[in-house]
């Protein structure tokens, strides 16, 4: 896990295990651009996820890597509260993890 600013910056293993309550102390959190592959090197993987508490809402964002550090946002969701963004930010986490283990 990393900080830069505001925002904090996690793997997607480490995505999976987090609450709405630390989403809500943490404000703004995203995925890694990586994933460390069974041999411990990284390789890049198409996607990163951020989760972001706003003053009305929480937004979640699906972004497809282009050439990095370009990207494109591919889903955007919005909720009303952390409690209900966090089971689809679950989600998306866990499709790109299983993607990966397919390839």
């Amino acid at each position: 896990m990393h900080y830069y600013g505001n925002e904090t910056i996690m793997s997607l293993e480490q995505v999976l295990r987090l609450k709405a309550s630390e989403v809500r102390i943490l404000e703004w959190v995203r995925t890694y651009e990586f994933l460390e592959n069974s041999y411990g090197i990284d390789e890049s993987v198409p996607y990163f996820l951020e989760i972001k508490c706003e003053s009305e809402e929480v937004r979640i964002r699906k972004n497809r890597i282009l050439d990095f550090p370009e990207f494109s946002c591919e889903e955007e969701r919005c909720f009303p509260d952390a409690e209900q963004a966090i089971g689809v930010f679950h989600e998306w986490a866990q499709e790109i993890l299983n993607k990966r283990e397919i390839e």
